[in-house]
């Protein structure tokens, strides 16, 4: 900070500090960045209690920018004896918890302060700065007679984390004070060390401290600690159970091995056939996927055939699909027969979890009930009928997936295509039949997925027919199919295409040239240059640039000369392929263009670049007369060269006109104040 300052302005910064308005008193705050602490430190206290929330931020960053501002702690601290500012106090604790290890001897010396708010305050501060040098000060204030002051000690023990601390917070579990035993054992779980059943197990007698204590061994029991847990299973109160639920998953994935050691498992198929699991089934009524997932995987434990079907109704989360599956394959009690009775009684939404499950689980059995769900007559049951004939490999019903391509229902026609596709592995043979007898139909719809089959079963003979189409849509996917393909004759029957009628198979073909990666596609490319279509000469470009040689660059220089705005970007895109003296030759020139979007294309490109041009030039493209270059400039600037930048953009200010660019540049002033 700066020691010297006129007297008159300071003068003028104490008066803005009284000011009605809170922007002026908030540039006043911001003034005394220039000023010693030694002469605005109270005045900086003063701001911390203002009524704006954005006067105090800003003064409590003045404060701490200060170099010194360290050797104002104890004044600092005092502010938190303001009994009627609570924006003061706050502030002050903000200042002390971010001056960290500063603050430290003078919180050390208020920690058994008279003022029990202050003692809380101190008790808060250290726990948020985080030392480990503060631990025993926290340990001590456990022992406090005020409770919040001691809850607050226990609560930021926990946040540290520290296992030192373990001893002094089970001996403070002894207090009568439900409340704190409460923090101590949520404290005891953040820490996450083991600690003896018996330290914490007694406290299951008090109603208020259950869910507590099995969120607490969730985090620090170990198997001995089961059987304690199987007994909240069967809790009256719900948020006990969930909490003894989590409780058991939590100490099962921390030590599988010592759970298969103590064979804890078999204790959890001894609940099958008890009341207990109606207690835990209300439990799967929740929006809590974590509880449902634990729920899940408890239920494959146990066995028990009443949980099957709420496992089966819980399929039709994505996310708890998974653990759905493990927990019916651990039941092993899932038949066919169980399936197929409660797919004829259940609703749509069950019978098409059952469905999807058929195909999750692999069921080659379930052949029969996906067969005839083939034409129920609701389109999504349809549609995972298909979907997990295809997962299973069920190619005896290639016939009737087939058929279901006309479906009525667009989402079923799909998937009866991708499942014909992907059965192609098991039964080309069936597959190509298909695909010969859909090149030939009537409708170009059904031409489009003989082109998809066909480029699934590499049948390239097919694939040439349809490239000569009565539709365009036909053509195009065939060219499209064609190049994904490959082979050493691609390049010969795209290049044929780049002469159709029409303009989207051109562009089809065109792009996918690019795609092949070979050479040999370069000269049909530049003749392209001269299709009337802009946008089938874009997509020449784009090709040409994944392509590169010297011959291509020909083309993308002569297109970046062309009036065409569309093309002259095409042009760039394609020069990113390329890192030459001569390619960044062709970007500068282009920053001259009369088009705004084309010159802050080539503008973008050099800075991807980084060339070093660009620093020569910045002058230049501030002053462009297109104001979106200029603002696009501005953020590069800034972006790029941070600080370094805002010299110039000071002396840009002082003549730009528009509101817009002013405006960014004054965001990015502020932003580096």
């Amino acid at each position: 900070m700066t020691q010297n300052h006129p007297a008159d302005s300071f003068d003028a910064i104490v008066n803005s500090l009284s000011s009605a308005e809170e922007e002026t008193r908030r540039n006043a705050v911001v003034s005394l960045s220039c000023v010693a602490l030694e002469k605005s430190s109270e005045l900086l206290f003063r701001a911390m209690g203002d009524s704006s929330w954005r006067v105090r931020k800003e003064a409590v960053e003045i404060f701490l920018s200060a170099a010194d501002a360290a050797q104002y702690s104890e004044s600092l601290f005092n502010l938190l004896r303001s009994q009627d500012n609570a924006g003061l106090r706050n502030s002050a604790a903000e200042a002390l918890t971010r001056l960290g290890k500063c603050s430290l001897p003078v919180l050390a010396l208020h920690a058994r302060d008279d003022d029990r708010d202050v003692r809380k305050f101190v008790i808060d501060i250290l726990g948020a700065i985080g030392e480990s040098s503060a631990v025993q000060l926290l340990v001590q204030a456990l022992s406090d007679s005020d409770p919040n002051v001691a809850m607050a000690a226990a609560e930021n023990l926990g946040n540290i984390g520290r296992a030192d601390s373990l001893p002094s917070l089970l001996a403070a579990l002894s207090r009568n004070d439900i409340s704190l035993r409460f923090t101590i054992l949520e404290s005891l779980g953040k820490i996450g060390e083991p600690v003896p059943l018996e330290a914490v197990s007694p406290y299951l007698g008090e109603g208020l401290l259950k869910k507590a204590v099995y969120d607490c061994l969730g985090s620090v029991g170990r198997v001995d600690a089961v059987p304690l847990v199987l007994q909240g299973f069967a809790e009256a109160g719900k948020s006990v159970r969930a909490a003894a639920v989590k409780a058991l998953v939590a100490i099962r994935d921390r030590f599988p091995d010592e759970w298969a050691e103590n064979d804890a498992d078999a204790q959890l198929r001894g609940m099958a056939d008890t009341p207990v699991i109606e207690s835990l089934l209300a439990l799967l009524e929740t929006s809590d996927n974590a509880l449902r997932r634990a729920l899940i995987m408890l239920f494959g434990f146990i066995g028990d055939l009443r949980t099957t079907k709420a496992i089966l109704r819980s399929c039709r989360s994505e996310q708890l699909l998974p653990d759905c599956i493990q927990a019916l394959r651990a039941q092993g009690a899932v038949s066919i027969e169980f399936l197929e009775e409660e797919f004829d009684g259940g609703n749509e939404g069950e019978q098409i979890n059952i469905l999807r499950l058929c195909g999750e689980m692999d069921l080659r059995e379930s052949a029969p009930l996906l067969r005839r769900s083939l034409d129920q007559p609701v389109p999504q049951v349809r549609e995972a009928a298909i979907r997990s004939a295809g997962k299973i490999g069920l190619i005896e019903l290639i016939p009737e997936i087939s058929a279901l391509l006309t479906d009525f229902d667009q989402d079923v026609r799909i998937a009866a295509l991708e499942t014909l596709a992907l059965l192609a592995g098991r039964d080309a043979q069936s597959i190509g039949k298909i695909a010969a007898a859909l090149s030939s139909a009537d409708e170009p719809d059904k031409r489009r997925d003989a082109v998809y089959l066909c480029g699934v079963l590499h049948d390239r003979e097919l694939l040439l027919l349809l490239m000569k189409d009565a539709d365009d849509l036909v053509r195009r996917a065939a060219v499209q199919s064609l190049a994904r393909l490959g082979g050493d004759d691609a390049v010969h029957h795209l290049t044929m295409a780049l002469t159709d009628e029409n303009s989207g198979v051109r562009i089809a073909a065109a792009s996918t040239l690019g795609e092949t990666g070979k050479q040999n596609a370069v000269e049909p490319l530049v003749l392209v240059m001269a299709d009337p279509d802009p946008w089938v000469r874009c997509a020449a470009l784009r090709s040409l640039g994944k392509l590169g040689g010297d011959i291509a660059l020909v083309a993308i220089e002569g297109a970046l000369d062309e009036a065409d705005g569309l093309v002259s970007l095409a042009a760039l895109d394609a020069l990113k392929h390329f890192d030459t003296e001569r390619s960044r030759q062709l970007a500068r020139r282009a920053t001259t263009a009369v088009n705004g979007d084309v010159v802050k294309s080539a503008i973008e490109l050099l800075s991807e670049l980084e060339d070093p041009w660009l620093d020569e030039h910045w002058q230049e493209f501030l002053q462009h007369p297109h104001w979106d270059v200029r603002n696009m400039v501005v953020r590069y600037l800034a972006e790029k060269r941070g600080q370094e930048s805002l010299p110039l953009l000071r002396k840009v200010l002082e003549t730009e006109a528009d509101d817009l660019v002013r405006g960014r540049i004054v965001e990015i002033l502020e932003r580096y104040r």
